[in-house]
């Protein structure tokens, strides 16, 4: 749209457009498109409430796809007439988003046929409950507290995973219960391909287990750690029942 607007002011006024301009247009549109597309596209409904339930930027309707394509071909025809050879970054940096949107939305539903084709539970667990007198007697209590990092991290909730499965997912502040019968067993945290090591633990008949879990480094230094060290990315740690 702005490779439409600009050169068809340029057709019309005859003033020509600096080269900085399209470079930089191109590459202020570049740094969005490669946040959002590299991006997890899952959205959780703690997640989508707290961004006001807005979809993934890039899984657009059939209207939006026609619009994109009508523009592109009207901005490239108006390109071409008028010569404004420096809207032609803006222009393919634009074509770009296009295909980074079919990718995300390709990714997207592969996701969830594997997420429907793969069983939620490989073994006994009790999830989806909100108090430890839920569990069924002889069970135990598991409750994952998330500590609130205010800003830092408000936007996303953690995936957890108990023997590997997943069994609920934590926004800013909330804990999760869940019961597990006596005997080993593992807790992870996850975001997208942010992890950590497997805690194990022994589950014991009758006693809860605590645990919270936070990102592992301090907030100035979280965003090295996402590239360098991406299994090592939450801290779990067990705590003494209150």
């Amino acid at each position: 749209m702005a490779c439409t607007a600009i050169a068809g002011w340029v057709g019309t006024t005859g003033d020509p457009v600096p080269v900085a301009a399209g470079i930089f247009l191109a590459f202020l549109l570049l740094f969005p498109v490669g946040l959002w597309a590299g991006t997890d596209a899952e959205l959780t409904s703690g997640e989508l409430h707290r961004v006001h339930n807005t979809r993934h930027p890039f899984r657009t309707t059939r209207l939006w796809c026609f619009l994109i394509v009508g523009n592109g071909l009207l901005a490239l025809f108006l390109i071409l007439s008028n010569a404004v050879w420096t809207l032609v970054p803006l222009l393919l940096v634009a074509c770009t988003a296009g295909v980074l949107s079919l990718s995300a939305g390709r990714r997207e539903r592969q996701q969830l046929r594997e997420a429907l084709a793969r069983p939620e539970l490989t073994g006994p667990k009790v999830i989806g409950i909100r108090s430890p007198e839920q569990v069924p007697p002889g069970w135990s209590p598991v409750l994952v507290h998330r500590i609130d990092r205010g800003m830092f991290d408000m936007l996303v909730d953690y995936r957890i995973l108990v023997d590997g499965d997943r069994v609920g997912t934590l926004g800013p502040g909330q804990t999760l219960v869940l019961g597990l019968p006596p005997g080993p067993h593992s807790v992870q945290g996850g975001l997208g391909r942010l992890t950590n090591t497997p805690v194990p633990f022994t589950v014991e008949p009758d006693a809860a287990v605590h645990f919270t879990v936070e990102p592992a480094s301090p907030d100035r230094r979280a965003n090295a750690d996402r590239r360098s060290r991406p299994g090592e990315y939450f801290r779990l740690v067990r705590v003494p029942p209150r």
